[in-house]
C-alpha cells in the first residue's frame, strides 16, 4: 500500500520511535508542553535572536531571513545562497521530497576564507542555549575546534587547548540532517563535511561529521559494530523512524497492518506529550523497561529468551543468577556432575576450586543432587551476557510484588545514623545556587522540635548572590554543629543524593576559600546521604528519588505539581521584578517547596528507623505472580497490535 510521507524535520532522527508512531495514531489528546519546556523553548528563541543581532553587527554581509511563511523563507534563503552571502541566519532549505526531509538551520556559513571571491558551498551551524564545550581532562590537552561569532568560518577555526567538544548526539544528528539538505540543494561545501554548534559559550564549536566516534542507539536492532560517524548514525536513525512512521500510517488506514514500535520507558518519557497514554500501558503489561537497567537492547534480549514481562523476569531463579555473578562456572559444573551419583560431594567434582565450592555451599549446594536446583533457563540468560541478572530479578519481584518496598537480601534491620540534633539540607540550583534550606530538629526534647531555616538570594546576579546565600548557610550550619558538640550532643546533617549538594558546596567553598572546612564535614560521620541509606538497604523496583521514596513514609508535598523543572520556572519569576505580586508568589512557592523537601527527608529517616523494619525481605517476595486474577487482562489495546 502506497503511503504518503510528509517531509520530516531535523528532530525526527533523534525522537523516540514510539512518539513518532503515536504522533500518527493519536490515541488520545496529548499533554501540553510543561512550563519548563516552554521556558526552555523561549530561552532558545531569545538566544537565537541575540545571536542573529550579534551576527548582523559583527559580520559584514550577514543576512537574516525575516519571514514567517515557509515558502517565502525558502525563496529568500535560496536567493541568498545563490548570491554567495557569507552567513544566512534563520533560513529554510528547499524540501527534499525524495529523502523526505525538510529543515530550517539556524545558520548557514559559507566555507572557505571570508575574503575569497569564489563560493565553495555552505556549512550548517545550529544555535543552542546549552554548553557545547567541556573542560579538557588534563591541562592544555583540549581538542575543540572553535571560531568566534564575529568570524564564524571553519577556515579560521583554532584549537582550544582548555576544552573538548561536548558530544550531544542529538545536535550532531541535526547537523547531519542539514548536511543532507544542503547536498540535495547542491550548495553543500565540497571541501569539508563539518557542522558547528554555537552554544551558550558564544563561540562556534566545529564537529567533523565523518569522524567515527558515536555509538548506535539501542533502538537499532542491526546496527553495524563499532563506532559510527554522525552521518552514518543519522542515516540509520532517520531510516528507522521513517519505517516506523510509514508503518503507523499504513496501520491507520488498515488495522491489520503491523506496527514497528511499542511503548518503552526511557529518559525522554517524563517530558513526552504521550506519557499519559504510554504510562498506563507500560504498567498494565508489567513492561520490562519499568525497572532500572532495561533499555531497548536488554528488553529484546529478555524477550528472545521467552521473558516477556516483569512477572516472567521475577520468576527466574535468583540463586542461579547470583552464583554466576559470584564467578561460579555452573555450565562446567553441570557437565562434570552429569553422570555422577546424586550423593557425590561437589568437593570431589571441582576439587581445585575452593572459592567456588564455598559460594555454592553458601547457597545450599553441596552435593550433585543439589545441582538439580540450578535453573537452566536462568543460566542461559546469564550466558547470553546478562551480568546483573540477580539484581534485576529482585527489582522485578519488588516492582510487581504486594509490598511497597522490601529489605535487601542480608538486611535484617535497616540502619540509619541518628543524632540528638539533626539538620536536613536541600539546595535549589539554577546555573548557580540561589537557596540553601535546612530543617533543624532537636531530638533531645519530647516531643522533638523542628524549625525551617532558609538562606536565599533573589539577586539577578546569581554569581554574586550565591556567595551571600552560601556564606549565611555555612555560618549557621557550622554554628549549630559547634553548639551541639559543646552541649555533649551528637550532630548529624543529612542530604538526599550527595552528589548535588556536595558538588555545589565544594564549588562555592573554593570561591570563598573555605574548602577545608567543607571537606572536614563531608568526610565525617556527621554528614549522611539518605539516598545511599535507601539504595543500599531497600529495593522497590522503582526510582529511588526523593519524590518516589518519601511517600513510603506517608509524606506528601503541599503542591501537587513539584519537581526541579518547575522550581526553575518559578525561579525565573522570583527574580523578575516586572510583576511584584507574581514575584512574591514565586518566592513563596520556592521556599514552601524547599521546606517540603527537607521535611520529606526528615519523615523518610524516621520511617527508615522504625516502620521500614517491618518490611518483608526481597528473599521472601513471591517468585511468580502467575496466580494473579487480573493477569490475563494486562494487555495493550486491541488496535495496538504488531
Amino acid at each position: 500500500m502506497a503511503v504518503e510521507i510528509t517531509p520530516r524535520g531535523a528532530y525526527f532522527a533523534r525522537r523516540c520511535p514510539e512518539r513518532v508512531q503515536l504522533d500518527v495514531l493519536w490515541p488520545c489528546e496529548p499533554l501540553p508542553d510543561s512550563p519548563h519546556l516552554r521556558q526552555l523553548a523561549q530561552a532558545g528563541r531569545e538566544y537565537e535572536v541575540t545571536t542573529f543581532e550579534a551576527l548582523v553587527a559583527g559580520v559584514d554581509g550577514a543576512f537574516v531571513v525575516a519571514a514567517e511563511e515557509p515558502e517565502v523563507q525558502e525563496r529568500l534563503t535560496v536567493a541568498a545562497l545563490a548570491d554567495g552571502v557569507p552567513v544566512v541566519a534563520g533560513g529554510r532549505l528547499p524540501v527534499d521530497q525524495v529523502g523526505h526531509r525538510v529543515g530550517e538551520p539556524d545558520l548557514l556559513v559559507r566555507d572557505g576564507h571570508p575574503g575569497s571571491s569564489s563560493v565553495r558551498g555552505y556549512l550548517p551551524v545550529d544555535v543552542k542555549s546549552h554548553m557545547a564545550l567541556r573542560q579538557a581532562g588534563t591541562p592544555a590537552s583540549g581538542s575543540a575546534r572553535v571560531s568566534e561569532l564575529a568570524a564564524p568560518w571553519f577556515g579560521v577555526a583554532v584549537t582550544d587547548p582548555g576544552h573538548d567538544a561536548r558530544k550531544h548526539v542529538g545536535d550532531l544528528l541535526q547537523l547531519a540532517h542539514y548536511r543532507r539538505l544542503l547536498e540535495r540543494a547542491g550548495v553543500a561545501s565540497p571541501a569539508h563535511n563539518v557542522g558547528g554548534i554555537l552554544g551558550s559559550e558564544g563561540v562556534v564549536v566545529w564537529y567533523d561529521l565523518d569522524q567515527r566516534w558515536l555509538e548506535a542507539s539501542e533502538y537499532l536492532e542491526s546496527a553495524p559494530a563499532g563506532p559510527l560517524s554522525a552521518m552514518e548514525l543519522y542515516e540509520l536513525e532517520f531510516a528507522h523512524r521513517l519505517a516506523v512512521y510509514r508503518a503507523a500510517k499504513s496501520h491507520a488506514e488498515v488495522a491489520a497492518a503491523p506496527l514497528l514500535a511499542e511503548p518503552i520507558d526511557v529518559d525522554e518519557c517524563r517530558r513526552c506529550r504521550w506519557r499519559a497514554w504510554c504510562g498506563p500501558v507500560l504498567e498494565g503489561t508489567a513492561d520490562l523497561s519499568l525497572i532500572s537497567g532495561v533499555g531497548p537492547a536488554r528488553r529484546r534480549l529478555y524477550q528472545a529468551h521467552g521473558v516477556g514481562d516483569l512477572h516472567a523476569l521475577g520468576a527466574l531463579d535468583w540463586t542461579t543468577a547470583e552464583l554466576v555473578r559470584c564467578g561460579v562456572d555452573l555450565t562446567d559444573l553441570l557437565d562434570r556432575a552429569q553422570e555422577l551419583p546424586p550423593a557425590t560431594p561437589l568437593a570431589t567434582v571441582i576439587p581445585n576450586r575452593a572459592a567456588q565450592r564455598e559460594r555454592l555451599a553458601a547457597q545450599g549446594l553441596q552435593t550433585v543432587a543439589d545441582t538439580d536446583a540450578i535453573d537452566r533457563r536462568t543460566l542461559d540468560l546469564c550466558s547470553a551476557g546478562v551480568s546483573n541478572l540477580a539484581t534485576q530479578i529482585d527489582l522485578a519481584r519488588a516492582r510487581v510484588g504486594p509490598a511497597p518496598a522490601y529489605r535487601r537480601r542480608g538486611v535484617d534491620r535497616v540502619h540509619v545514623s541518628r543524632g540528638d540534633v539533626e539538620v536536613d539540607v536541600d539546595m535549589e540550583n539554577a546555573e548557580g545556587c540561589y537557596l540553601w534550606g535546612a530543617l533543624v530538629t532537636d531530638r533531645r526534647r519530647s516531643p522533638p522540635t523542628s524549625r525551617y531555616v532558609p538562606f536565599a538570594t533573589w539577586d539577578p546576579d546569581l554569581d554574586r548572590g550565591e556567595l551571600v546565600a552560601f556564606s549565611g548557610f555555612w555560618g549557621w550550619l557550622a554554628g549549630e554543629r559547634a553548639r551541639a558538640r559543646a552541649d555533649g550532643a551528637t550532630f548529624r546533617a543529612y542530604c538526599y543524593s550527595k552528589s548535588a549538594e556536595e558538588g555545589q558546596m565544594k564549588r562555592i567553598a573554593d570561591r570563598l576559600e573555605r574548602r577545608g572546612e567543607v571537606d572536614e564535614l563531608l568526610s565525617s560521620d556527621d554528614w549522611v546521604d539518605l539516598h545511599h541509606v535507601v539504595r543500599t538497604q531497600l529495593v522497590t523496583g522503582r526510582s529511588m528519588g526523593l519524590k518516589q521514596t518519601a511517600p513510603l513514609a506517608g509524606f506528601s508535598w503541599r503542591s501537587e505539581d513539584v519537581g526541579g523543572d518547575l522550581a526553575l520556572v518559578h525561579y525565573g519569576h522570583a527574580v523578575d521584578d516586572s510583576d511584584p505580586d507574581g514575584q512574591e508568589e514565586a518566592r513563596r512557592w520556592i521556599l514552601e517547596y524547599n521546606e517540603d523537601d527537607v521535611r520529606a527527608t526528615a519523615a523518610l529517616r524516621q520511617w527508615l528507623d522504625t516502620e521500614a523494619n517491618e518490611l518483608p525481605s526481597i528473599a521472601d517476595a513471591p517468585r511468580s505472580a502467575a496466580a494473579e486474577p487480573d493477569r490475563g487482562s494486562r494487555r495493550r489495546p486491541s488496535w495496538y497490535g504488531r
